[in-house]
Formats: C-alpha cells, structure tokens, sequence
C-alpha cells in the first residue's frame, strides 16, 4: 500500500529539487549590476503610480470569487468522470442523473450571476450618475515626484573630463560617449600643441 505513493514521493522530490535548483541558478549566475533605476518597484511593465493601499473596485474582488466558486465546483467532475466507467448499469443511470442536477444548479447560478451583471466590466451606466462620481475621484493627482526637484541646476563645470572606460556590460550609448570624450581630448590637446 505505501508502495504506491513512491512515485508521487519521487515526483514532489524532483520538483523541490528543481525549484531550489532554478532560485540558486538565478541568484549565482544572474548579472549584479545594481542601480537607482533597477532598485524602483515594477509592476506590469509601468511605472507605478500613487501608494500600494488604493482601493480595488469590487468587480475585482466579485470575479475572484466567482471564479474559484466554478472552478472548484468543475473540479467535482472529474473524481465523477473517473469510476463512473467502472459501474454497474443501474449505479450509472443513478450517479447520471446526480451530476445532471449538479450541473444544471451550476448552470442557474452561472446565469443567475451573468443576469446581475457580476460579470459586466462596463460600468458605463453607473459612471454616468451623478452619486458614484466622487470630487476626490475628479481631482488632480499630485505630480509624480523623482526624487531630485530639489538638486538645483546642472552645473556643467564640475562634469569629469578624463578617459572614461565603459563599464562591463556597458551599452552601446555609453561606448560612444567614451569614444566622444576622448576624441574631443585629442582634438584639445592637438590644439594646445598647435599654439
């Protein structure tokens, strides 16, 4: 009897080992190049605008629910789908006729939700009312800040001027600003030779 549950044992092995494997791989071969940029929070390939705390609307949290509700429900379909090959003819007809009932009570409560638009994303008609439509929710945001509003004017003047050498794993952008700095080095100093 143990015996059987060997292979599941063998498969929940397997994936620890390869999960473990995969994050010790990432963190000792990834490139380490951390910056200011790279340190910002990313969220779905935008900058992230305002705090973490704003409120979802419940549509969000309905369609959740609704989703695992079904899901775990169609779930009872396959234990079912698996011994009813194995039964008798009278135990078929009888555990037919059970899923049929559950699948027509999942089915009202399918279109019961649908008929009180729990599923409707468009909220068009509730937008326009003039009661949902908050004076905050119509207020500017304020701008969104950097971090140097405050740092003053670039002055120019204090800008190292010497060969720069592109950093490992340099960009191309970077490459050719060296390569600018040290021609017009070369123009400068072909220039005071000329004097």
């Amino acid at each position: 009897m143990v015996g059987s549950y060997i292979p599941v044992l063998v498969m929940l092995i397997v994936t620890a080992v390869l999960a473990v494997g995969m994050v010790i791989g990432s963190f000792f071969l990834g490139p380490k190049k951390p910056s200011a940029f790279k340190s910002v929070p990313y969220e779905c390939g935008i900058s992230p605008i305002g705090g973490a705390r704003e409120r979802f609307p419940i549509k969000f949290f309905l369609v959740a629910m609704l989703f695992i509700i079904f899901d775990i429900e169609t779930i009872f379909l396959y234990p079912w789908a698996v011994t009813y090959r194995g039964l008798g003819h009278d135990l078929k007809v009888f555990n037919f006729m059970e899923m049929a009932i559950f699948v027509v009570i999942l089915f009202a409560g399918y279109f019961y939700i649908i008929g009180k638009g729990a599923l409707d994303w468009d909220e068009s008609d509730q937008a326009r009312s003039a009661d949902t439509i908050s004076p905050e929710a119509l207020a500017p945001r304020p701008p969104i800040r950097l971090g140097n509003e405050n740092s003053g004017p670039v002055n120019l003047s204090r800008v190292p001027s010497g060969i720069r050498a592109p950093s490992y794993g340099a960009s191309s952008q970077e490459e050719g600003i060296a390569a600018n700095v040290r021609e017009t080095e070369r123009e400068a100093a072909a220039a005071g030779r000329d004097r």
